[in-house]
């Protein structure tokens, strides 16, 4: 029995994901894609009308993944506190498993100031704006401001990503049970 192919579209997202997280919205073409796939420009084309367009399809895509982690944690059956923490464990798993997201949302943040102003569409606002719904319901930040509690969150998304970026440099540097254990240690200082 085969397996079953995915969709062609399908594969162009994911080989484009890993292409954008590796070298930035501006690092690659249309052109660059279709090699990588072995396809010509035409083939993506008759998708995607424009690197733009392919690019909105990997962000929601990444959107859609986030958000699938915050409905987990706020299906859960605890109070806030353990949801938050819950939270960032959760984040945490999926960027290390998923570098690839991870590395997308620092291109996204480093190198798309220009594409930034003329965006009309933030596919990570729902879940961002969850997360500081989440936040404010905790002891630590009840009563705070939006925006202390704003910061908190861009902290630990932030944290939790460059955590899960370096890991392997610094197995590489100590060894992987020190690392887990730093890694256990610095997700609970983010609450």
């Amino acid at each position: 029995m085969k397996a079953k192919q995915k969709p062609a579209k399908e594969k162009f997202v994911e080989t484009a994901l890993k292409m954008f997280a590796d070298k930035g919205f501006y690092g690659i073409s249309l052109a660059d894609l279709a090699s990588e796939l072995g396809l010509t420009k035409q083939a993506i084309i008759y998708h995607f009308k424009t690197k733009d367009a392919l690019y909105a399809e990997v962000l929601a895509g990444l959107s859609a993944r986030f958000e699938a982690v915050m409905d987990r944690v706020l299906a859960a059956d605890c109070g806030a506190d353990e949801k938050w923490q819950l939270l960032l464990r959760e984040m945490f798993n999926h960027m290390e498993t998923a570098p690839e997201d991870a590395r997308l949302i620092m291109r996204e943040l480093l190198d798309n100031s220009e594409r930034a102003q003329q965006s009309h569409r933030w596919y990570l606002r729902r879940f961002l704006n969850e997360c500081v719904a989440l936040i404010s319901e905790t002891k630590a930040w009840r009563g705070r401001s939006v925006d202390e509690q704003t910061a908190a969150v861009y902290q630990a998304v932030g944290a939790i990503n460059y955590l899960a970026i370096s890991g392997p440099t610094l197995e590489a540097i100590w060894d992987q049970g020190r690392v887990a254990g730093m890694s256990s240690v610095y997700l609970k200082t983010l609450s």
